[in-house]
């Protein structure tokens, strides 16, 4: 016995020295022998168990389908992380299964309850007491499938208790949560190198759109600027809708402290994009205007959908009817002038035209503006007065009979009638008398409806953004090169309603010259550019409250994900609101890339949204750092919690 023990009489525990006896030497021999025993019986147990990281637990009226209880002991702790992959061996049916860890290791007390009144005490007094209870861990093991035969299958049985269960090394990892891949995103949290990978030629990635979400500060624009980067070296074609002008000095490394510190951990260096070229609307600055690449231009007003264009304008139910009806004139009287279409080619390309995807060739603002002014002039008291006196000036010339409207072609590009007090900008200025009678023709009344037109319709001329001469429309084929970077600048429009309309027009357009580029290689057999197309703040593009006054619009978007899933043309759409998103939209995406999300019941709509990810990982959602993200990938075996990598280039808005 320990002297510490005696007390000051000279006894041990209180008894004199003599009480107690030495040990006999043959019960000391009979301790040495049932020692060598135990050794030898443990010797004879599987060699694997002593490489087991811990051992499954007991189920609990509490315990859920696919998710296991793992104890470890405490020397093992160190060993086990989040999303760490393990493979459990059940025992007694020999089963073989494979899990990841979701939530814990968490260490316990083994002797007492955590929350016993010990327990909080000896830890609560800290500075006083030296002593800790001995603990061990638990971790919650989430199965995602039965070993058979070298396939994985969904499981059928849980594996038995007490069955070891042996963390998997990172190369065995990396290939079963299929992180594989030349397009680096960034580190998978848990593992001390692993990198989350995405294969950047696989037609089922990033073709399948993504979404990138979270709210202010989170690290988006760090993830989109990277993204950019890393699509750059894979010899992707991206082109990114800047509507803060945040990504114009891409091409040049970044020279943020914090982004610095973080690329020199990763072992990266600070560089900006090779290839950079800036769009932005005629009229309009960039954010960046001394850069060698601008490239100003125009929109063309015969390439937006009639039907889009009213929905952007918000156009009234009278003011769609009469809208429509100048369209329709418009297109008359292209004919008339012989403006288009002007031959047999181009009477099929007339006859093939979907305005609900595109307008009609050659048709320019200023003419529908001339049209619905001439109906405004038509239905005026003024222009009923000069109606009149034509028609009487009509019956002098050619007696009672009634000229049509082939008679007032057929008269080539003389006014028959004298000069009208109407007001033409257009080419239709040649000859008002055939306006007025188309308009004459397809007459609708209701003066105010047409002024309220006619002064949506202006407001549009007047950003003077259409049909500019001199100013060519957006350089789609060039904007498709491989490994090229092109930033819409539409920093300075300060208008949703004219991002949306540059939006969609630009949209049409990529995918459109994608279609082309598609069949071309399909019928020569070579492979096609893959493109990414990134739309910023893309809550106000396709808002949920204005979807359904938006359907057109929104089922331009739908055609294009569909149709650019199987052409190498995917989106990525990036949003701090995604509560303002439709389900429609969020339908169309596969891929997710979420930072924090603060808000629970943005979390829970977006967890009835996005069904691949389990609970345990939306639980980390609201407290992940900033560059720390849920990644959803449709390469990936399961949902990773992922540190983004760090962008090398520079941006002007630093969240």
């Amino acid at each position: 016995m320990s002297a510490k023990n005696s007390d000051h009489t000279g006894a041990t525990n209180g008894l004199p020295h003599d009480f107690v006896k030495p040990c006999p030497p043959e019960a000391l021999a009979e301790l040495d022998e049932i020692a060598a025993a135990g050794r030898a019986q443990f010797d004879g147990l599987d060699p694997e168990l002593a490489t087991a990281v811990g051992f499954t637990h007991f189920d609990t009226s509490s315990s859920a389908d696919n998710l296991i209880t793992v104890l470890l002991a405490r020397d093992d702790l160190h060993r086990l992380a989040s999303q760490t992959l393990v493979q459990i061996r059940s025992r007694e049916d020999g089963r073989s299964y494979l899990g990841v860890v979701v939530r814990g290791p968490f260490a316990e007390p083994d002797a007492v309850s955590p929350n016993s009144v010990m327990a909080v005490s000896v830890v609560v007094q800290g500075k006083k007491l030296q002593y800790t209870f001995d603990y061990h861990g638990r971790a919650e093991v989430e199965i995602l499938g039965e070993k058979i035969g070298g396939n994985l299958m969904p499981p059928r049985y849980r594996p038995r208790p007490k069955s070891p269960a042996y963390v998997i090394d990172e190369a065995e990892s990396s290939r079963v949560l299929g992180v594989g891949g030349d397009l680096c995103l960034g580190q998978v949290v848990g593992y001390q190198d692993m990198e989350a990978r995405i294969p950047s030629k696989d037609k089922a990635v990033l073709p399948r759109h993504t979404g990138i979400i979270g709210t202010t500060g989170g690290g988006k624009s760090t993830t989109v600027a990277s993204l950019i980067h890393s699509a750059q070296e894979a010899g992707i074609a991206a082109v990114v809708f800047d509507v803060e002008g945040e990504y114009t000095h891409i091409d040049e490394p970044t020279e943020h402290g914090a982004m610095l510190d973080a690329l020199e951990r990763r072992g990266m260096k600070a560089q900006g994009v090779r290839e950079l070229h800036i769009h932005h609307l005629i009229g309009r600055e960039t954010t960046n205007q001394e850069h060698k690449n601008l490239h100003p231009f125009a929109l063309k007003f015969s390439s937006l959908s009639p039907y889009a264009i009213a929905e952007i304008l918000e156009m009234s139910d009278a003011q769609l009817e009469r809208f429509s009806r100048a369209y329709e004139v418009t297109k008359l009287l292209l004919k008339d002038f012989q403006i288009f279409p002007a031959n047999d080619a181009e009477e099929r390309e007339a006859f093939e035209v979907d305005e609900l995807t595109t307008g009609y060739p050659r048709m320019t603002i200023h003419q529908l503006i001339d049209v619905v002014n001439a109906y405004i002039y038509t239905i005026s008291s003024e222009g009923k007065a000069e109606v009149k006196e034509e028609a009487k000036a009509g019956g002098r010339r050619r007696g009672a009979g009634s000229a049509g409207l082939e008679a007032i072609g057929a008269e080539g590009d003389a006014d028959p009638t004298p000069a009208s007090t109407l007001q033409l900008h257009s080419e239709f200025k040649a000859s008002p008398s055939k306006v007025r009678q188309r308009v004459a023709a397809h007459l609708i009344k209701n003066e105010i409806s047409w002024k309220a037109l006619a002064g949506k319709l202006h407001r549009l001329q007047r950003l003077g953004i259409f049909d500019v001469p001199g100013i060519a429309g957006a350089d789609y084929a060039s904007m498709l090169t491989p490994g090229r970077v092109s930033v819409i600048d539409l920093s300075d429009t300060d208008s949703p309603q004219l991002n949306n309309l540059v939006i969609a027009d630009l949209l049409r357009g990529l995918q459109d010259v994608q279609e082309v580029r598609y069949k071309r290689a399909a019928a020569s057999g070579e492979p096609v550019v893959p493109s990414l197309i990134i739309i910023e703040e893309a809550h106000e593009f396709l808002s949920a409250q204005r979807i359904h006054q938006m359907p057109v619009l929104f089922q331009q978007v739908a055609r294009i994900a569909k149709r650019g899933r199987k052409r190498w043309l995917g989106l990525v759409f990036v949003t701090q609101l995604p509560q303002h998103l439709p389900n429609e939209v969020l339908g169309l995406l596969n891929n997710f890339i979420i930072h924090r999300i603060t808000d629970s019941a943005v979390i829970h709509r977006m967890q009835r949204t996005v069904g691949s990810i389990d609970e345990s990982l939306w639980n980390r959602v609201p407290r992940l750092s900033p560059g720390q993200a849920l990644v959803s990938f449709a390469s990936f075996a399961r949902p990773l919690m992922v540190a983004i990598d760090p962008a090398p280039c520079k941006r002007l808005l630093v969240d």
